[in-house]
Protein backbone atom coordinates (compact mmCIF):
# COMPACT_ATOMS: atom_id res chain seq x y z
CA UNK A 1 0.00 0.00 0.00
CA UNK A 2 1.34 3.76 -0.46
CA UNK A 3 2.22 5.83 2.31
CA UNK A 4 -0.84 8.29 2.15
CA UNK A 5 -0.86 9.27 5.99
CA UNK A 6 1.46 12.34 4.73
CA UNK A 7 -0.14 12.77 1.81
CA UNK A 8 -3.43 13.38 4.02
CA UNK A 9 -1.75 15.80 6.72
CA UNK A 10 -0.16 17.77 4.43
CA UNK A 11 -3.44 18.29 2.01
CA UNK A 12 -5.62 19.08 4.59
CA UNK A 13 -3.81 21.56 6.14
CA UNK A 14 -4.31 23.58 2.87
CA UNK A 15 -7.05 26.30 3.03
CA UNK A 16 -10.51 24.80 0.84
CA UNK A 17 -10.04 27.38 -1.61
CA UNK A 18 -6.41 26.76 -2.67
CA UNK A 19 -6.96 22.90 -2.46
CA UNK A 20 -9.59 23.12 -5.20
CA UNK A 21 -7.46 25.39 -7.30
CA UNK A 22 -4.55 23.30 -6.81
CA UNK A 23 -6.53 20.47 -8.20
CA UNK A 24 -7.98 21.87 -11.05
CA UNK A 25 -4.00 22.75 -11.86
CA UNK A 26 -2.85 19.43 -11.21
CA UNK A 27 -5.56 17.75 -13.14
CA UNK A 28 -4.29 20.13 -16.41
CA UNK A 29 -1.04 20.25 -16.04
CA UNK A 30 -1.48 16.09 -15.51
CA UNK A 31 -3.32 15.91 -18.84
CA UNK A 32 -0.90 17.71 -20.44
CA UNK A 33 2.05 15.43 -19.27
CA UNK A 34 0.70 12.20 -20.17
CA UNK A 35 -0.10 13.91 -23.94
CA UNK A 36 3.62 14.55 -23.92
CA UNK A 37 4.87 11.33 -22.84
CA UNK A 38 2.03 8.94 -22.69
CA UNK A 39 1.24 6.88 -19.71
CA UNK A 40 2.49 3.82 -18.10
CA UNK A 41 -0.32 2.46 -15.56
CA UNK A 42 0.85 1.88 -12.22
CA UNK A 43 3.72 4.25 -12.30
CA UNK A 44 4.87 7.72 -11.99
CA UNK A 45 4.35 9.87 -14.84
CA UNK A 46 7.32 11.68 -14.28
CA UNK A 47 10.26 10.34 -13.82
CA UNK A 48 8.98 7.07 -14.57
CA UNK A 49 12.47 4.80 -15.00
CA UNK A 50 14.20 4.93 -11.71
CA UNK A 51 15.45 2.36 -8.77
CA UNK A 52 15.41 2.62 -5.11
CA UNK A 53 18.41 3.38 -2.51
CA UNK A 54 18.53 3.26 1.32
CA UNK A 55 21.47 4.85 3.66
CA UNK A 56 21.59 7.60 5.90
CA UNK A 57 21.54 11.39 6.25
CA UNK A 58 24.22 12.62 8.07
CA UNK A 59 24.51 16.36 10.02
CA UNK A 60 28.32 17.53 8.80
CA UNK A 61 29.02 21.39 9.29
CA UNK A 62 27.18 22.53 13.28
CA UNK A 63 26.88 26.54 12.04
CA UNK A 64 23.76 24.90 10.01
CA UNK A 65 22.10 25.05 13.64
CA UNK A 66 22.53 28.55 14.04
CA UNK A 67 19.82 29.02 11.07
CA UNK A 68 17.19 25.76 12.12
CA UNK A 69 16.04 23.52 14.65
CA UNK A 70 15.70 20.81 12.18
CA UNK A 71 15.91 17.48 13.64
CA UNK A 72 17.51 16.73 10.33
CA UNK A 73 20.61 18.34 11.14
CA UNK A 74 20.89 17.31 14.67
CA UNK A 75 20.98 13.43 14.16
CA UNK A 76 21.39 10.80 11.57
CA UNK A 77 18.00 9.84 9.70
CA UNK A 78 17.69 6.74 7.66
CA UNK A 79 16.97 7.23 4.01
CA UNK A 80 14.61 5.89 1.75
CA UNK A 81 15.00 7.04 -1.61
CA UNK A 82 14.68 6.82 -5.50
CA UNK A 83 17.48 7.69 -8.02
CA UNK A 84 15.48 8.53 -11.55
CA UNK A 85 15.29 9.80 -15.23
CA UNK A 86 13.65 13.04 -15.54
CA UNK A 87 10.45 12.80 -18.11
CA UNK A 88 7.53 10.01 -18.19
CA UNK A 89 8.77 7.77 -20.95
CA UNK A 90 9.42 4.31 -19.94
CA UNK A 91 12.50 2.98 -20.59
CA UNK A 92 14.46 6.04 -21.57
CA UNK A 93 18.12 4.56 -22.44
CA UNK A 94 20.90 4.73 -19.75
CA UNK A 95 23.64 5.52 -22.33
CA UNK A 96 22.59 8.79 -23.72
CA UNK A 97 23.17 11.90 -21.34
CA UNK A 98 19.82 13.25 -19.95
CA UNK A 99 18.17 14.90 -16.43
CA UNK A 100 17.46 13.01 -13.69
CA UNK A 101 16.16 13.32 -10.59
CA UNK A 102 16.68 12.05 -6.75
CA UNK A 103 14.45 12.32 -4.39
CA UNK A 104 14.08 10.61 -0.74
CA UNK A 105 12.45 10.52 2.69
CA UNK A 106 14.08 11.03 5.88
CA UNK A 107 12.94 9.38 8.61
CA UNK A 108 14.68 11.13 11.95
CA UNK A 109 15.58 8.95 15.20
CA UNK A 110 13.06 11.17 16.99
CA UNK A 111 10.11 9.68 14.17
CA UNK A 112 10.01 13.46 12.14
CA UNK A 113 9.73 12.83 8.57
CA UNK A 114 11.11 14.91 5.76
CA UNK A 115 11.02 14.76 2.08
CA UNK A 116 13.33 16.31 0.06
CA UNK A 117 13.49 15.97 -4.41
CA UNK A 118 15.79 17.82 -6.73
CA UNK A 119 16.37 17.25 -10.44
CA UNK A 120 20.06 18.00 -12.16
CA UNK A 121 18.60 21.02 -14.25
CA UNK A 122 19.62 24.24 -12.20
CA UNK A 123 16.68 26.08 -12.32
CA UNK A 124 13.00 26.07 -14.50
CA UNK A 125 12.38 26.92 -17.61
CA UNK A 126 8.94 28.76 -16.60
CA UNK A 127 8.53 30.27 -13.05
CA UNK A 128 4.35 29.44 -13.46
CA UNK A 129 2.27 26.70 -13.57
CA UNK A 130 -0.07 28.37 -16.11
CA UNK A 131 2.93 28.81 -18.16
CA UNK A 132 3.73 25.38 -17.96
CA UNK A 133 0.61 23.74 -18.39
CA UNK A 134 0.40 25.99 -21.58
CA UNK A 135 3.95 24.95 -22.58
CA UNK A 136 3.49 21.29 -22.13
CA UNK A 137 0.02 21.40 -23.86
CA UNK A 138 1.57 22.82 -26.69
CA UNK A 139 4.43 20.21 -26.97
CA UNK A 140 1.59 17.31 -26.99
CA UNK A 141 -0.50 18.69 -29.65
CA UNK A 142 1.33 21.29 -32.12
CA UNK A 143 4.62 21.73 -32.36
CA UNK A 144 5.11 24.87 -33.94
CA UNK A 145 2.95 26.26 -31.08
CA UNK A 146 5.38 24.97 -28.53
CA UNK A 147 8.22 26.73 -30.69
CA UNK A 148 6.49 29.95 -30.78
CA UNK A 149 5.76 29.92 -27.21
CA UNK A 150 9.48 29.24 -26.50
CA UNK A 151 10.21 32.33 -29.10
CA UNK A 152 8.27 34.70 -27.05
CA UNK A 153 9.23 33.65 -23.81
CA UNK A 154 12.60 35.12 -22.42
CA UNK A 155 12.57 32.70 -19.34
CA UNK A 156 12.70 29.41 -21.83
CA UNK A 157 15.37 30.52 -24.13
CA UNK A 158 17.47 31.46 -20.40
CA UNK A 159 17.44 28.10 -19.30
CA UNK A 160 17.69 26.30 -22.77
CA UNK A 161 20.68 28.60 -23.09
CA UNK A 162 22.14 27.67 -19.79
CA UNK A 163 21.42 24.35 -19.83
CA UNK A 164 22.47 23.43 -23.45
CA UNK A 165 25.88 24.72 -22.60
CA UNK A 166 26.39 22.19 -19.80
CA UNK A 167 29.09 19.71 -20.60
CA UNK A 168 27.31 16.26 -22.11
CA UNK A 169 29.54 14.17 -21.07
CA UNK A 170 27.80 10.72 -19.68
CA UNK A 171 27.78 10.15 -15.85
CA UNK A 172 25.50 7.95 -13.64
CA UNK A 173 22.86 8.98 -11.33
CA UNK A 174 25.34 8.59 -8.27
CA UNK A 175 27.90 10.71 -10.75
CA UNK A 176 25.46 13.87 -10.83
CA UNK A 177 24.56 16.94 -9.27
CA UNK A 178 21.24 17.40 -8.30
CA UNK A 179 19.59 21.36 -7.36
CA UNK A 180 16.51 22.01 -5.04
CA UNK A 181 15.57 24.80 -7.92
CA UNK A 182 12.91 26.08 -5.18
CA UNK A 183 13.17 27.99 -2.06
CA UNK A 184 12.90 27.32 1.28
CA UNK A 185 12.85 28.58 4.62
CA UNK A 186 15.35 27.51 7.62
CA UNK A 187 13.42 28.66 10.63
CA UNK A 188 15.71 28.95 13.68
CA UNK A 189 13.53 28.54 17.48
CA UNK A 190 13.26 32.72 17.73
CA UNK A 191 11.26 32.09 13.89
CA UNK A 192 13.52 34.11 11.96
CA UNK A 193 13.56 32.83 8.45
CA UNK A 194 16.57 32.44 6.32
CA UNK A 195 16.18 31.61 2.30
CA UNK A 196 18.08 29.19 0.94
CA UNK A 197 18.63 26.63 -1.75
CA UNK A 198 20.50 23.54 -2.04
CA UNK A 199 22.59 21.21 -4.04
CA UNK A 200 23.56 17.43 -3.88
CA UNK A 201 27.32 17.22 -4.96
CA UNK A 202 29.08 13.74 -5.24
CA UNK A 203 31.25 13.42 -2.09
CA UNK A 204 33.89 11.39 -4.36
CA UNK A 205 34.39 9.71 -8.05
CA UNK A 206 31.10 7.72 -8.72
CA UNK A 207 31.71 7.56 -12.44
CA UNK A 208 30.80 4.99 -14.47
CA UNK A 209 32.28 1.26 -13.35
CA UNK A 210 31.37 -0.35 -16.72
CA UNK A 211 30.53 -0.25 -20.61
CA UNK A 212 27.64 1.79 -20.95
CA UNK A 213 24.54 0.28 -22.61
CA UNK A 214 20.85 1.21 -22.59
CA UNK A 215 19.86 -0.25 -18.63
CA UNK A 216 22.97 -0.33 -17.11
CA UNK A 217 22.41 2.38 -14.10
CA UNK A 218 21.04 -0.10 -11.15
CA UNK A 219 24.54 -2.38 -12.23
CA UNK A 220 26.49 0.46 -11.88
CA UNK A 221 25.82 1.90 -8.75
CA UNK A 222 26.00 -1.43 -7.43
CA UNK A 223 29.32 -1.87 -8.42
CA UNK A 224 30.75 1.55 -7.54
CA UNK A 225 29.05 0.63 -4.13
CA UNK A 226 31.02 -2.53 -4.02
CA UNK A 227 34.15 -0.20 -4.52
CA UNK A 228 33.42 2.15 -1.62
CA UNK A 229 31.11 5.05 -0.69
CA UNK A 230 28.18 6.28 -2.33
CA UNK A 231 27.63 9.82 -1.49
CA UNK A 232 26.65 13.13 -2.24
CA UNK A 233 26.68 16.30 0.29
CA UNK A 234 24.21 18.42 0.91
CA UNK A 235 25.66 21.97 0.09
CA UNK A 236 23.15 24.96 1.44
CA UNK A 237 23.09 28.13 -0.64
CA UNK A 238 21.91 31.22 1.81
CA UNK A 239 19.94 33.69 -0.19
CA UNK A 240 21.92 37.15 -0.87
CA UNK A 241 20.37 40.51 -1.22
CA UNK A 242 18.54 40.47 -3.86
CA UNK A 243 17.84 37.06 -4.61
CA UNK A 244 14.50 36.13 -6.22
CA UNK A 245 12.92 33.67 -3.55
CA UNK A 246 10.07 32.90 -4.90
CA UNK A 247 10.94 32.52 -8.70
CA UNK A 248 12.34 28.75 -9.88
CA UNK A 249 13.39 29.84 -13.44
CA UNK A 250 16.07 32.10 -12.01
CA UNK A 251 19.25 30.99 -10.93
CA UNK A 252 20.94 32.17 -8.02
CA UNK A 253 24.70 33.17 -7.83
CA UNK A 254 27.26 30.39 -7.68
CA UNK A 255 28.59 33.18 -4.77
CA UNK A 256 26.33 32.85 -2.08
CA UNK A 257 27.09 31.62 1.49
CA UNK A 258 27.57 28.20 1.34
CA UNK A 259 27.23 25.39 4.40
CA UNK A 260 27.90 22.02 3.82
CA UNK A 261 25.01 20.85 6.03
CA UNK A 262 24.84 16.89 6.12
CA UNK A 263 25.80 13.88 3.44
CA UNK A 264 23.65 11.47 2.32
CA UNK A 265 25.11 7.82 2.31
CA UNK A 266 23.66 5.09 0.07
CA UNK A 267 24.03 1.74 1.61
CA UNK A 268 21.89 -0.07 -1.01
CA UNK A 269 20.23 0.26 -4.32
CA UNK A 270 17.79 -1.96 -5.80
CA UNK A 271 15.08 -2.27 -8.71
CA UNK A 272 11.72 -0.58 -7.57
CA UNK A 273 10.14 -3.79 -7.04
CA UNK A 274 12.13 -5.18 -4.85
CA UNK A 275 12.28 -1.93 -2.78
CA UNK A 276 9.96 0.28 -1.18
CA UNK A 277 10.04 3.90 -2.86
CA UNK A 278 7.12 3.20 -4.97
CA UNK A 279 5.25 3.52 -1.84
CA UNK A 280 6.18 7.25 -1.21
CA UNK A 281 4.63 10.59 -2.20
CA UNK A 282 7.88 12.38 -2.78
CA UNK A 283 6.25 15.46 -1.89
CA UNK A 284 8.72 18.04 -1.35
CA UNK A 285 6.08 20.70 1.27
CA UNK A 286 6.80 17.26 3.71
CA UNK A 287 9.07 19.52 6.09
CA UNK A 288 10.33 18.96 9.56
CA UNK A 289 10.40 21.56 12.25
CA UNK A 290 12.83 24.24 11.27
CA UNK A 291 11.85 24.13 7.78
CA UNK A 292 9.02 26.32 5.83
CA UNK A 293 8.26 26.69 1.81
CA UNK A 294 8.73 29.63 0.21
CA UNK A 295 5.69 31.73 -1.46
CA UNK A 296 7.14 29.86 -4.56
CA UNK A 297 3.59 29.25 -6.51
CA UNK A 298 5.38 26.27 -8.01
CA UNK A 299 6.04 24.16 -4.77
CA UNK A 300 2.22 23.57 -3.84
CA UNK A 301 1.92 23.44 -7.73
CA UNK A 302 4.01 20.18 -7.51
CA UNK A 303 2.54 19.00 -4.16
CA UNK A 304 -1.26 18.77 -5.71
CA UNK A 305 0.27 16.87 -8.65
CA UNK A 306 2.00 14.74 -6.99
CA UNK A 307 -0.79 14.04 -5.16
CA UNK A 308 -3.21 13.54 -8.23
CA UNK A 309 -0.18 11.25 -9.15
CA UNK A 310 -0.92 8.92 -6.12
CA UNK A 311 -4.11 8.76 -6.68
CA UNK A 312 -3.51 7.41 -10.35
CA UNK A 313 -0.85 5.17 -9.24
CA UNK A 314 -2.96 3.40 -6.94
CA UNK A 315 -5.98 3.53 -8.91
CA UNK A 316 -4.15 1.08 -11.88
CA UNK A 317 -2.22 -1.30 -9.33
Amino acid sequence: MLRTTILALSVACLPLPTLADGHAQAEKAMTAFEGVFGVTKGKRRNHTKGYCITGSFIPQDKDILNYTNSSIFKGVSTVNGRLSHKGGKNNPPDNKFADYGLAFELETSDGDAHIINMNTEHFFPVSTTEAFIALMHAKATDKAAAAEIARNSQEIQVHKAYHDARDKTLVPYEGATYNSINSFYLVDEAGKKTAIRWAFVPSGEHGLAMEPRENFFLDNIQANLAKGEVSWDMVISLAAEGDDINNPAVKWSDDNTKIVAAKLKVTAAVAEADGTCDEVNFDPTVLSEGFEPSEDPMLQARAAIYALGVSKRVSEK
